[in-house]
């Protein structure tokens, strides 16, 4: 899976705790039971248009090689159904430096529970998909905002780009790459 240019970064899991997730975002969605009905805002912000959409992640490889990271919205995932999932994070980095990338020793993966949802701080970088660890694998309900600018860093091939809208037009503006090292991650098998 690596070659000689790349080293592999093994990604540790725990499990996705409110406290444990804090650094990154917000855990929602689970309350104790309780007499009365509770209704609970979230963190949820966005610039633009708010767009709810559905997403399959098939089974796959636990390797990895890009994150990314939005500016206009604190993008947030709800599991409908499937296997258990693992996401992938790195802290925030500054949203005006285009080059502060995060360390690979610094992306955790975190267990998702499926009775919670979760949101990403603006600027959190995550894998693009979730680990989905059986077949045929998992939907996710997506809170997102329209236009998304984001940026897409792939830590195997040195690349970094900028999207004004990702997903829509123009194409990526490619950046500069800062890192002095190259490297896949794969996800901790042991979980």
């Amino acid at each position: 899976m690596t070659t000689d240019a790349t080293t592999q970064v093994t990604v540790p899991v725990t499990p996705m705790t409110a406290a444990a997730f804090a650094p990154y975002g917000e855990v929602f969605g689970r309350l104790d039971a309780l007499p009365e009905r509770v209704m609970t805002a979230t963190g949820f912000a966005h610039e633009g248009r708010v767009t709810l959409s559905t997403i399959w992640n098939p089974a796959g490889s636990l390797d990895f090689s890009q994150l990314e990271r939005h500016f206009g919205v604190t993008q947030a995932f709800v599991q409908l159904s499937g296997a258990p999932a693992i996401v992938c994070v790195a802290p925030p980095t500054a949203l005006d430096d285009l080059s502060a990338l995060p360390a690979p020793g610094d992306v955790r993966g975190f267990l998702i529970d499926p009775g919670q949802g979760y949101l990403f701080h603006r600027g959190t970088w995550h894998a693009l998909d979730r680990g989905v660890l059986a077949p045929p694998g998992a939907t996710f309900l997506i809170v997102n905002s329209d236009p998304n600018p984001t940026q897409i860093v792939d830590f195997a091939l040195g690349r970094s780009e900028l999207h004004e809208d990702l997903g829509g037009a123009p194409p990526p503006r490619a950046l500069a790459w800062p890192a002095a090292g190259l490297c896949r991650f794969r996800i901790a098998a042991g979980r």
